[in-house]
């Protein structure tokens, strides 16, 4: 058996009782080529999974958009049904084209469509933590982020999200939020 360890020690997520592992898995790499299509070997990536879980890390960061929608079946495949200590954080706001380009998704429709893409494909009822992901692919993104926030929120208050975050955002776009967001 692995011997368990606190990874990087821990942490709470604020507002929440979240305790994470400073130590988590980047699930991106799952995918193919180009985060693209399936990886070239599904079962050797279950055993990554299976293998990182087992070292004791405890949340897992991934996004339909990965693939698409080919992490989160991995993820899906090798741990369902999931520890209680695990937490899954998934991101919203992109969407991949079908030339493989990163492309902006944070219209109502799109975030909506994402968390039933993201619960469909992970297999639960509830995402853990969802992170709104906005801007470009390397840099933040001019404009306001009200809007997706007040959706994201909306889907909360249905509990299909139990908390949500920001990535990718600056200070100065948070601040234009009015009146500024309570996010746990």
């Amino acid at each position: 058996m692995t011997k368990q360890t606190k990874l990087g020690g821990t942490f709470t997520l604020p507002s929440t009782s979240i305790s994470l592992y400073r130590m988590g898995y980047g699930a991106i790499q799952l995918a193919g080529p180009e985060v693209w299509g399936p990886p070239p070997d599904v079962n050797a990536a279950v055993a990554v999974l299976r293998a990182v879980i087992a070292a004791g890390v405890n949340h897992i960061d991934t996004s339909d958009y990965y693939g698409p929608h080919v992490t989160n079946q991995i993820i899906k495949k090798a741990l369902h049904p999931y520890p209680d200590s695990l937490v899954i954080v998934t991101k919203l706001g992109a969407r991949r084209g079908e030339d493989k380009s990163w492309i902006p998704a944070l219209s109502r429709k799109a975030l909506i469509d994402g968390v039933h893409d993201n619960l469909r494909n992970l297999g639960v009822d509830r995402l853990d933590v969802v992170n709104l992901r906005v801007g470009a692919v390397l840099e933040p993104s001019e404009g306001s982020i009200e809007e997706p926030l007040t959706v994201l929120a909306e889907l909360k208050r249905q509990e299909l999200i139990g908390h949500i975050g920001l990535s990718n955002v600056t200070r100065q776009k948070l601040l234009l939020v009015r009146p500024p967001p309570v996010l746990g």
